[in-house]
């Protein structure tokens, strides 16, 4: 399970050429092999301290490469022992289209079932990409006291703000609300709507 601003902030994208009529990547390619580790003198085989490493004198390598026809940019990525994992959209949260509520941006965190609905969004003003530069506020959800499904949302991003939820502060924090409509409504009027600080850790 990832917390929702893992998903989407902290990112870097992969650039074109400036002058790019289209950019996207038209090749993704995944190549996985064994590599040999130099040896540091003589015909010692590797050893280090690291209890996770396996010790050996090869090495499990995974490059990925990205190619753009239209500006010929290639990316080649590598590491060595990574992990790959194939999912969908649908259980990541991050992929699927945002959806306009209340007059803001709904941007969906990773579901906590499979066949669930996601139970975070990000917020923003316009369908633009999320970035810390554009982030409206941060939609939660919870059950109160009595077991009911309440919403609460964050609005400002400031790292110096009196709310927190998860690892982000904001300026302002809404009460509990009782729908996702209600809680996109408040972000896009929030200044309008101050309460008390919150603290929510989930």
């Amino acid at each position: 399970m990832h917390l929702i601003e893992d998903l989407y902030l902290g990112w870097q994208p992969l650039t074109h050429t400036i002058s790019c009529p289209n950019p996207t990547w038209n090749t993704v390619e995944l190549r996985h092999d064994d590599g040999v580790r130099p040896l540091l003198r003589d015909a010692e085989p590797h050893s280090c301290t690291n209890e996770l490493c396996g010790h050996e004198n090869t090495v499990s390598r995974v490059q990925v490469r990205l190619l753009c026809d239209d500006c010929q940019t290639v990316y080649t990525l590598a590491g060595e022992g990574l992990g790959i994992a194939c999912t969908t959209t649908a259980l990541t949260g991050w992929g699927q289209p945002p959806r306009e509520v209340g007059g803001v941006w709904l941007w969906p965190g990773q579901p906590v079932t499979a066949e669930g609905e996601p139970h975070d969004y990000l917020v923003t003003r316009d369908r633009g990409p999320v970035t810390r530069a554009n982030l409206a506020g941060l939609i939660t959800s919870y059950r109160d006291s009595e077991g009911r499904p309440r919403w609460i949302a964050g609005a400002d991003l400031n790292p110096e703000g009196a709310h927190q939820v998860h690892s982000l502060r904001f300026t302002h924090s809404s009460a509990g609300l009782e729908t996702l409509e209600d809680a996109a409504r408040w972000v896009g009027t929030h200044r309008e709507q101050l309460t008390p600080a919150l603290v929510v850790a989930v």
